[in-house]
């Protein structure tokens, strides 16, 4: 009968229902930005506790106390803090304050060195703690995360070129504090859950320095003590037989089947000495002989002396790889080149094995040879890391030295990367300043590898 008088009556129903969606819609923004601050938090504590069990395992070298243990004052405990704080704290506010992780060691099944984080976060709310009203504690949201790494068992050789260049580009003085920075960041304890090492060099012929040892550390630096460059020895660089003596080390020792192995294998030029059974008398008996080659590109850097191709016999090698001349000599013409498949010549030799100024057909079999003994490593499972080191490897014939360092290593830079084949990493000083750095460069990428 009042219908003027019932539309009236209704216009107050409106502001209702319209301040009650506000508030409705009100509600889900705040739990929008509130829960969406929360899921900020948990993916930044995340990654803050992947980053703390990372850098645990790393520094396992630091000690974690006997095991089991938990704590983050001292050793990879200390180190994994660390990290978590560094992660943590690059998004500020994003806690009431910064959570200290729980960081815990102990030993699998296997008998590997494992590292648990923990870590839970408080923020603080700003629209959902209005339920606070209604009953509840809504201040603040907590998020947690937790991370696992492990520490494969190492067994490293190290396979360092102490040719007689070393001499001449600092390299002597160089190497033995880069190696002995190099090793302190690997676990030298004394059980088959760390790490073993062995120490190979290479000149003319190559030696095993230091058979698989455990723990590692003082070894490894007596070995480096030693006068590898006594007065008048001449050692050329025979990169092949040094990595035969390294796979030997490494596959001779047996542990768990999750157990890394690792070469590290240290040149300041090219391979320029092959060794071969040649037919060196009248007769046709053949002789077991090193033969010196020469390197590729300019023979200005000092990789070659100006002498007819020498012929050493390799019963006569010291432990310091140098080798006496073959008493009888050699009257060889050819030698068996494993890259062509042919015989090549070896008359009209100007230089240590090759012809001046050119290409030596014997430095680049002995290149050949080296990058098929890295690759026969590969298959059998190693990892193979090269250093290359001077002018010989970083100066103007850079680009013939440098990739076949990254053979070596099948690099994904090389021309023969195989992705089947474990991938390892070649690095470049330029002068023995920067040994120590690229040293501490392959030792950062060994660690990264055997913590999982």
């Amino acid at each position: 009968m009042y219908p003027r008088k019932r539309r009236k009556s209704e216009h107050g129903q409106v502001w209702v229902l319209i301040t009650l969606a506000l508030a409705v819609l009100l509600a889900f923004v705040g739990l929008s930005i509130d829960y969406g601050r929360a899921y900020v938090a948990k993916t930044t504590l995340a990654k803050a506790v992947d980053a703390a069990a990372l850098k645990g395992m790393q520094n396992i070298n630091l000690g974690t106390g006997t095991l089991p243990s938990c704590n983050t004052t001292s050793g990879a405990g200390a180190a994994a803090l660390e990290a978590f704080n560094v992660n943590f704290n690059s998004v500020p506010h994003l806690s009431v304050s910064t959570p200290t992780p729980n960081v815990c060691f102990n030993l699998d099944a296997d008998g590997n060195t494992t590292i648990t984080v923990n870590a839970t976060a408080s923020i603080n709310t700003y629209f959902i703690r209005i339920a606070d009203l209604v009953g509840g504690n809504f201040n603040t949201l907590s998020v947690g995360a937790s991370a696992q790494a492990q520490r494969n068992p190492l067994i490293m050789s190290l396979i360092l070129d102490i040719s007689a260049s070393m001499e001449s580009n600092g390299g002597s003085t160089a190497l033995k504090p880069a190696v002995d920075n190099f090793i302190a960041d690997f676990d030298p304890g004394n059980n088959d859950t760390v790490d073993w090492v062995s120490v190979v060099t290479f000149g003319t012929s190559a030696n095993v320095n230091l058979t698989n040892t455990q723990p590692l550390e003082m070894p490894v630096e007596n070995v480096m003590a030693t006068n590898f460059w006594p007065n008048n020895v001449t050692n050329y660089t025979n990169s092949f037989a040094g990595l035969v003596q390294g796979q030997t080390q490494l596959l001779s020792k047996v542990l768990t089947p999750n157990t890394i192995r690792a070469a590290v294998f240290f040149t300041d030029g090219w391979p320029n000495i092959i060794e071969n059974q040649l037919k060196c008398g009248t007769g046709p008996a053949l002789t077991d002989v090193l033969y010196c080659g020469c390197d590729q590109g300019d023979h200005s850097l000092g990789l070659c002396n100006p002498t007819p191709v020498r012929f050493f016999d390799p019963s006569t090698c010291l432990t310091n790889n140098s080798c006496t001349p073959l008493a009888t000599g050699c009257t060889a013409t050819v030698f068996p080149d494993t890259q062509t498949g042919a015989n090549e010549s070896l008359l009209n030799v100007n230089y240590c094995g090759g012809p001046a100024p050119g290409q030596s057909p014997l430095g680049s079999d002995a290149m050949f040879r080296a990058v098929q003994r890295a690759q026969a490593m590969q298959a059998a499972g190693i990892y193979v890391y090269s250093i290359g080191m001077g002018t010989a490897i970083t100066g103007a014939n850079n680009s013939v030295a440098e990739e076949f360092l990254r053979e070596v290593a099948n690099d994904p830079n090389a021309a023969t990367y195989n992705p089947n084949l474990p991938q390892g990493e070649a690095v470049f000083a330029s002068t023995s300043a920067e040994l120590s750095q690229v040293f501490q460069v392959i030792a950062s990428k060994i660690l990264l590898r055997l913590s999982k």
